[in-house]
């Protein structure tokens, strides 16, 4: 267990540091420009001439088909929106129930006997599916999260693009728009993300003891949990029209890499950027984006990731972890294998 302060682990199990915020610059070899401070980024961001494209520029439309994209996304977050708060009191007895049944003083890896489990009984949920067919389409889920976190490994690719047809064929009756884009994200992208903001959340004993006795502290936890453990790292856009980003000028159809995790980092908007602050004042950053091309699913994870922290916090004890760290994932993303906690036994209340 590594003290207050320590930071993120790399896969070696030393600490693992983040390259310094610097300036716009144009990468000749990618053919890009690289933004990586936290006002360029968010710059960027906001920018609606700046459109989402892959790592290899694929993925620009024409207008009617970027129109099509943007109702989409309102439609699907107009649907979430509706039932987070319905999602989030039955989530929390669930929860509740699995981290019950977990015996107390065993060491456990809470990724999988908690994370998972919670994740999967908030998507069939969510996507309006039993629990057996949740299960049967987790492993389907796995292999668009592989390729996501190794963008480079071309067998990844075609695995992710079978199982992506896959999940469309489920869900071709669902009345919730991306209904295989949500499942992945809370079967497969959720856990990951606990996995690492739990960590973190680790390494810093005194403020989960500050958060144990002060539950209100949580959605702030939350936030401080996804500028750092955040799992994105980069992001892509293509100029669909010459754009100034601040001093910078993008000339129409020229790409743009924004450094999310280096600019959740940056010394001028985070006082020690690298340390787990709950009465950090600063607030804002890039885990699940920012713009008109944030995460679609935003308020979702945010109230899934409170509720399972909150259980955490509440039962849980950190445990010796492995080290080396075991890691998984790639360039695109990583995650920690298998974090452990160890149950504590809660005082009987009388009534």
């Amino acid at each position: 267990m590594r003290g207050k302060g320590s930071g993120p682990t790399s896969a070696n199990g030393a600490r693992e540091t983040h390259a310094a915020p610097g300036p716009p610059r144009f990468d000749a070899e990618l053919g890009v420009w690289v933004l990586s401070r936290f006002s360029d980024v968010s710059a960027a961001l906001h920018e609606p001439q700046l459109w989402p494209v892959g790592s290899d520029g694929a993925g620009s439309s024409d207008i009617e088909e970027r129109t099509a994209q943007a109702r989409n996304r309102s439609n699907v977050q107009a649907a979430l929106t509706a039932k987070i708060a319905q999602w989030k009191q039955e989530l929390a007895p669930v929860a509740e129930e699995i981290a019950a049944a977990i015996p107390a003083g065993r060491r456990i890896d809470v990724v999988s006997e908690l994370a998972s489990p919670l994740g999967l009984r908030l998507a069939a949920r969510v996507v309006n599916i039993d629990a057996d067919e949740a299960a049967r389409l987790a492993p389907v889920a796995a292999k668009v999260t592989a390729s996501t976190a190794n963008p480079e490994d071309s067998a990844l690719k075609a695995e992710a693009e079978a199982a992506g047809a896959e999940l469309d064929r489920a869900f071709r009756d669902s009345t919730l728009p991306m209904t295989g884009p949500a499942f992945v994200a809370l079967t497969q992208t959720l856990p990951c993300l606990l996995a690492k903001a739990w960590l973190v959340l680790f390494e810093y004993p005194e403020e989960m003891e500050r958060l144990r006795g002060d539950p209100e502290l949580l959605p702030k936890a939350v936030d401080e949990l996804l500028r750092l453990a955040g799992l994105a790292r980069v992001v892509h856009r293509q100029a669909i029209s010459q754009v100034n980003v601040g001093e910078l000028r993008i000339d129409r159809g020229q790409r743009v890499n924004l450094l999310l995790e280096v600019a959740n980092h940056d010394p001028e908007q985070f006082a020690e950027p690298e340390r787990l602050d709950l009465s950090r004042r600063v607030t804002g950053h890039f885990a699940l984006g920012a713009g008109g091309h944030s995460c679609v699913a935003a308020a979702l994870i945010r109230m899934a990731m409170g509720v399972a922290t909150g259980v955490l916090v509440e039962r849980f004890v950190p445990g010796e972890q492995d080290d080396p760290m075991r890691w998984r994932g790639g360039s695109g993303f990583r995650w920690p294998e298998a974090v452990y906690a160890v149950r504590r036994a809660l005082p009987v209340r009388l009534s």
